[in-house]
């Protein structure tokens, strides 16, 4: 997600836009040319090889709850990008589809993420999060269901007050989760 939603706005070509993008994530640029070329230096963190590199890891971490066919569709479309980093925002549009026709257990949780990084970006941009915050909101009920409990104060202290400090308790609630699950 976060990889597309880079896709989305590169090139910048407005330097307003760009340096409210780059305060947002505290990225070192001042107009768009440097977050243009700060995105795409392999070195930075925030570049797309390594956003790249990190979901991949995140792949690989998943084989054994991917179905066969998914993860060898992703190995394979993984391998073409990295030997390719041009065709990295095509590839990701492609991993989604693939995710997204997963089992459905599968799918709640990347529809988590996709929306928790959605989340994030709204908060970041201080834009209104009440459409995302309902979407969520219907994920953490299916996880109360599947015994995910104790996210359900952080989530309704975030409903209450949707900030970027809640979001961050809520997001380390996830976390603890999932190394709990693990």
């Amino acid at each position: 997600m976060r990889i597309q939603y880079l896709c989305n706005k590169v090139p910048f070509t407005d330097d307003q836009k760009a340096i409210e993008f780059s305060h947002a994530f505290c990225l070192p640029a001042y107009d768009a040319a440097t977050l243009n070329a700060l995105v795409l230096d392999t070195e930075q963190h925030f570049s797309f090889v390594n956003q790249f590199r990190v979901a991949k890891d995140n792949i690989q971490e998943l084989r054994a709850v991917l179905s066969a066919k998914a993860y060898a569709e992703l190995n394979l479309l993984i391998k073409n990008a990295s030997a390719q980093p041009s065709y990295i925002c095509d590839v990701v549009s492609e991993c989604t589809e693939i995710l997204e026709s997963e089992v459905e257990d599968v799918f709640l949780f990347f529809s988590l993420g996709q929306k928790i990084e959605l989340l994030d970006s709204t908060l970041r941009f201080k834009h209104h999060p009440e459409k995302l915050l309902i979407e969520i909101d219907s994920i953490v009920q299916q996880l109360n269901e599947l015994g995910w409990t104790t996210l359900d104060d952080a989530w309704q202290t975030l409903k209450q007050s949707p900030d970027i400090i809640n979001f961050y308790h809520f997001a380390d609630q996830l976390q603890l989760m999932f190394e709990a699950s693990a």
